[in-house]
């Protein structure tokens, strides 16, 4: 967990680093949320992203020596995530310095998948952010290991708060868009990462997505003003952006949705196991109370039966309806 003194940055970076305008704060009503879990990355190769999020310094948890083989998903697994029977699935938990959460990278193999690669701008991108101590540096080893960059020019812009000196965005090599951010503006030579706001989700009414979480999951919630100023990161010229955050009354992580006006988008629905698809862990108290609330407003449970018990616990994915996935887990 992160140091209470450093709150602020995080809820900047978290909220895009806005300039602190007028906003609005809405308190939680029902509390059956417990704590955001973990950010999910579903992948093609496996291998090619390690090697893209080690260089920039996150490594394995548990100081686990290798990447998984695939192994083919038993009944209850496959169940979970609605796959056919013979898919192959392995996955890695990446440690994020100083971050609460882990950074989930999964990849599902011997079926058929269907890649997604969204525009930054269309409901069902992602954008993690991640903080390193000296962008530059981070940047070139992003680029040498297979990231695109898509901030206009090429090269980091300012902050758009006091918080951050510079910040760039990125596509990794699954396309996924990743925001590097440098606090300070003394720059180490080192270029890794230090720590991570949770991350966004794009969707197409982000004030609709995050007051379904204050009102059914006890989130508090904060939204924005709609801003231009990071047109330019994101590489979309003349696009404003407004965001609403959501977090567990005393907690550290902030997980944002973002909406995107006066640019073009699309929306995308990947399936669990489509390279391309985001998933938000979240932990609740009632699994089925959880599940039955996204159901009345629109969105689907995935997992056959609704949940599986794994261990001592019930987890079962959703998609909310606003087209995120969520793996519920209840402990």
């Amino acid at each position: 967990m992160l140091d209470l003194n450093m709150r602020p940055l995080l809820v900047s970076a978290c909220l895009l680093f806005a300039a602190l305008a007028p906003g609005q704060s809405v308190q939680p009503t029902a509390p059956n949320a417990v704590k955001l879990t973990k950010y999910i990355l579903g992948v093609a190769d496996l291998d090619k992203s390690y090697a893209f999020y080690h260089a920039l310094g996150l490594d394995l948890e548990n100081n686990a020596p290798s990447l998984p083989k695939p192994n083919t998903l038993n009944d209850a697994l496959r169940g979970l995530v609605d796959v056919p029977p013979g898919t192959k699935f392995r996955n890695m938990m990446l440690k994020i310095p100083n971050a609460a959460f882990p950074l989930e990278v999964t990849e599902f193999t011997s079926m058929d998948v269907r890649p997604a690669k969204p525009r930054i701008q269309d409901p069902g991108a992602s954008l993690p952010t991640l903080a390193v101590d000296d962008l530059e540096a981070a940047l070139a080893t992003a680029k040498k290991s297979g990231g695109e960059v898509v901030t206009t020019g090429g090269l980091p812009v300012p902050g758009a708060g006091p918080a951050v000196a510079l910040r760039v965005t990125l596509k990794d090599p699954d396309g996924y868009y990743v925001q590097l951010v440098q606090f300070n503006a003394t720059a180490s030579g080192r270029g890794k990462v230090t720590r991570a706001a949770f991350g966004a989700v794009v969707v197409q009414d982000a004030l609709k997505s995050a007051a379904f979480y204050r009102a059914q999951f006890g989130l508090a919630m904060t939204t924005t003003l709609w801003t231009e100023r990071h047109s330019a990161n994101f590489g979309v010229p003349g696009a404003k952006v407004l965001t609403a955050s959501v977090n567990v009354p005393g907690s550290d992580l902030y997980w944002e949705f973002y909406e995107f006006k006066d640019v073009d988008r699309k929306p995308y629905t990947p399936r669990i196991p489509d390279p391309g698809a985001p998933a938000i862990g979240l932990q609740v108290r009632d699994i089925d109370a959880a599940i039955a609330a996204v159901k009345a407003a629109g969105g689907s449970s995935i997992t056959q039966g609704g949940n599986v018990k794994l261990g001592n616990g019930k987890v079962g994915f959703v998609r909310d309806a606003s087209g995120v996935l969520v793996e519920l887990a209840q402990n």
